[in-house]
Order: C-alpha cells, then sequence, then structure tokens
C-alpha cells in the first residue's frame, strides 16, 4: 500500500511539472510570435512611409492598414489577437502600437501575453 501511495504522489508531481512546462512553453512561444510580428510590421510601415514609392502610404488611415495588414500575415498560431493603437501620426512617423493575444490552455483556462512597442522614423 505504501508502494501504491509513493507511486501515485510522484506520478502527480510528474504531470504537474509537466503542465506547468506547458503553460510557459505556450506562454512564451505567444510572446515570441507577437513581438516578433510586431516589431516587422512596424518596421516594414515606417519603411513604407519613408520611401514614399509607386503606391505609397498617403495618411494616416493608410498607415494603419498598412501595418495591420502586415502584422495579421506574420501571426500564424491559432491565437485571438487584439491591436490596440495608443499613437499614430504620419506627418511625424510616429506610432504606438499594442497587440493583446489571448489564448486557450490544455485545460480550457483562457490566458493573454501582450506586447507593446513604440516607433519613429530617424530624425523625428
Amino acid at each position: 500500500m505504501r508502494t501504491v501511495i509513493i507511486s501515485v504522489i510522484g506520478i502527480s508531481s510528474i504531470l504537474i511539472v509537466v503542465m506547468i512546462q506547458t503553460t510557459v512553453n505556450m506562454e512564451s512561444r505567444y510572446y515570441e510570435e507577437i513581438n516578433d510580428a510586431l516589431a516587422v510590421a512596424m518596421s516594414q510601415t515606417m519603411t513604407e512611409v519613408m520611401e514614399q514609392e509607386s503606391y505609397g502610404i498617403q495618411n494616416r488611415n493608410e498607415m494603419i492598414a498598412a501595418f495591420l495588414q502586415s502584422m495579421l500575415q506574420k501571426v500564424s498560431t491559432d491565437i485571438d489577437l487584439t491591436v490596440k493603437i495608443h499613437q499614430c501620426n504620419y506627418e511625424t512617423g510616429q506610432m504606438d502600437v499594442e497587440a493583446i493575444g489571448e489564448y486557450q490552455l490544455p485545460d480550457y483556462r483562457k490566458k493573454s501575453v501582450s506586447v507593446r512597442r513604440r516607433i519613429a522614423v530617424a530624425g523625428n
């Protein structure tokens, strides 16, 4: 009987450690993906604002649309994404954006990660 109790406690401990590790891995993966997508999308948008090529961005709305399109193309996992644009100034080339991703854990609890970045075109 003593061996059975010790075995059950050992197996339970291992399962708890595996669940915690899975949760930490999921959070890290989602955070990194959102962080990378946000950085690339902001950089790409600011490059388009500065270069003003053939179909260049002409105003704030086009700047936001280009950013959102780029951001959504970079996120590939199954996550509910909310993008908050705190500041977007086309004239000065500045953006302050927050991306919030909500995902579901294996035990069906919801968890979220948040990344906020600011960027300004050099010289502004």
